[in-house]
Parts: C-alpha cells; sequence; structure tokens
C-alpha cells in the first residue's frame, strides 16, 4: 500500500523540511473493484461472397456428399435473410480447361453462382447441383491456386465476371482430405493478397474442413494433414474443422454464421483482471451463461472469441469483468492485459 504525503513547503532547495514538522494527510486508495460489464449486439452485414473450393480427386465421394447433404444447415443463414449474397464453387482441379478456377455452373440454372435472387428452395438445389463434382479430378488438389485463379485476372473479369465485390465480404470454404499442391502463389504470397483485398481483417475469411495436424483415418483411407490450410486459416481468420469427422452439420451451421458476417470476436472497453471475465449471451430474450471451454481471452487483443460457437444475428453479448486498474494486492496488480487500440 502506498502512502501518500503531502509537504507543505520547504527551507530551500538543499533543506527539506522534514514532514513531521507539519501536518501530513493520508489519503487512502479506493479499495472498491470497478465492475464493467460490455454488451455487444451481434450484427450481419449488407453483402457477401463465399467461395466454396471443393476436392474432386478419387478419395472425396463420401466427403462431398456430406456437404451436399448439410448444405441446408449453411444456406439458411443466406436464404430469405435479406442479405446480398453470392455463393461460388470451383474445384481443386487445375488441369482441366473446363474448371482451373472456374466457377462451376448449373446447368438447370444457367448462371454460374447463386444469388438472393434464388429462392430457398431454389439455392439449396443449385448448390448441390454445383457441388456434385464427382472424383476424376487431378490428384495434385491445388486448392489455394484455384481460390487464387477464380478471384483475379482473366477470370474475375471472364467467365466469373460478377462473382467478386470490392464492397462484400469474402469468405472461402476449403474442402480437401490431402495437403495443397498449389505452385503460385505461395502460401506467404495468397496470405498477404487475401487480407489485402479488404480494408478491416473481418471482411476476410478463410476456413477448411482438412486433415488436422497429423493427419487422420477419413472414411475413404487416410487423410493428410492440411498444413497450409490450417496455417491460412490462422493468418487470415475463419474455422478449421477435421474432415475425419462424421457429423458436418455443425461446422456446416458454424461457417453460415459466420460467412453471412456474424461474428466470433468480440472486444473488451476496457483491460480486465482475467479470471474475472464472465459471458452470457441473450438470443431472444433468452440469456445463457456461456462455460469458459466455450471462449477464450486475448489479452494482446483484450477481446474474447466463441471457440465452439458463433452468436445468432441480433443475439447480445455481455462481457462482465473486474477493471484491472481498479484490482490491487498489496500494490501489486493481479493480473495483465492489454488494450487494443
Amino acid at each position: 500500500m502506498v502512502l501518500s504525503l503531502v509537504l507543505l513547503g520547504c527551507v530551500n532547495e538543499n533543506n527539506l523540511v522534514s514532514p513531521n514538522a507539519y501536518e501530513a494527510q493520508y489519503n487512502p486508495p479506493d479499495l472498491g473493484v470497478e465492475q464493467q460489464v460490455d454488451r455487444i449486439t451481434q450484427v450481419t452485414v449488407p453483402a457477401v461472397d463465399v467461395l466454396w473450393v471443393v476436392d474432386n480427386s478419387g478419395s472425396m465421394q463420401e466427403e462431398q456428399a456430406l456437404v451436399r447433404d448439410n448444405i441446408d444447415d449453411f444456406m439458411r443463414y443466406f436464404t430469405d435473410s435479406g442479405l446480398d449474397y453470392h455463393v461460388g464453387v470451383v474445384s481443386t482441379d487445375m488441369q482441366s480447361r473446363s474448371e482451373s478456377g472456374q466457377l462451376i455452373q448449373d446447368d438447370s440454372q444457367g448462371d454460374r453462382f447463386i444469388t438472393s435472387d434464388y429462392s430457398a428452395q431454389e439455392a439449396v438445389a443449385s448448390f448441390k447441383e454445383r457441388a456434385n463434382l464427382g472424383i476424376r479430378g487431378s490428384s495434385d488438389e491445388c486448392g489455394r491456386e484455384a481460390a487464387y485463379t477464380a478471384l483475379t485476372e482473366p477470370l474475375i473479369n471472364g467467365v466469373n465476371k460478377g462473382f467478386y465485390r470490392d464492397d462484400a465480404v469474402i469468405s472461402t470454404i476449403v474442402i480437401s482430405d490431402e495437403r495443397d499442391w498449389s505452385r503460385d502463389p505461395s502460401r506467404n504470397e495468397f496470405q498477404n493478397w487475401y487480407n489485402s483485398l479488404k480494408a478491416s481483417d473481418d471482411q476476410t475469411w478463410f476456413s477448411a474442413i482438412v486433415g488436422p495436424d497429423g493427419g487422420c483415418n477419413s472414411r475413404n483411407g487416410n487423410a493428410e494433414e492440411g498444413t497450409d490450410y490450417l496455417r491460412l486459416v490462422e493468418g487470415i481468420g475463419g474455422i478449421a474443422y477435421s474432415i475425419c469427422e462424421p457429423d458436418w452439420s455443425s461446422v456446416l451451421e458454424e461457417l453460415g454464421m459466420q460467412a453471412a458476417g456474424l461474428k466470433r470476436e468480440f472486444f473488451l472497453s476496457l483491460a480486465p483482471v482475467e479470471s474475472s471475465i464472465k459471458v452470457t449471451v441473450e438470443t431472444d430474450g433468452d440469456e445463457k451463461k456461456k462455460d469458459k471451454d466455450e471462449w477464450s481471452y486475448d489479452p494482446a487483443r483484450n477481446s474474447i472469441t466463441f471457440d465452439s460457437f458463433v452468436p445468432e444475428p441480433l443475439a447480445v453479448v455481455s462481457i462482465t469483468y473486474d477493471v484491472l486498474s481498479s484490482a490491487s494486492t498489496g500494490g501489486q496488480l493481479t493480473d495483465t492485459a492489454v488494450v487494443e487500440e
């Protein structure tokens, strides 16, 4: 505890008067700990472009079926939502002249990508048609290269014209049971280019349903570790999910929520005592406390991130915590944190 002493005068600059010579006043600190509640409303964005990159090599038949079977969980965040969305599909085959970054066309609709002009039923049916790629694609799966080619010249103003929009959030989702064999651009070049497409980090997303660190056993054999894809998820921001998991309904739902502009990360207004943080989410008047295994705190960004949950549109996230600067024990701060400028 620090004592504040008031020196009321001095004889000269070399002879300080003892504090005992005058009446010293002790100003005790306020021992109460300030508590802060940050309430943040989950919002959506007005426009989003979603690019699916689907492996169509020989081992992907069951995985493609899982996407098609669960795509309703993804598309429900777009259809009839009022969101201005584009959803397109490309394969990982960069050797086929008819694919190589070109958006897959739905023959029944005649369009290269799905838009908000589609009815809910049409949108789901059209995605299933586009994602039915077959398994005769190249065994050198080039997901990163396919995404880059789809969003740059000459395709961006060629057969893919109109899909990518400068004012829309861009979200890319890769599905593959193999490593990325892309040669150009390199992973670092792709990450820098992709992040530069938009003005802020929350307008670019890159997610991957691939082999996890160390690989795994898939339905059609072993799934190789998707190292480059996983590092891009980390460097750009998105969702990583093991392709070997038997149930894809939950991750397709999470991907839909994220791609629709729903946030997973929420910033605190002040520096917290980390151990005091409590998080609740209110949806349609129903408020539920979120356990600590559902979110994590990042002191460098001064934010909490939901790890296995994405709040729904207009849900209210409440973050309650003790303010760091008001908490002390024997003159020592109880925790450390950095507030992002």
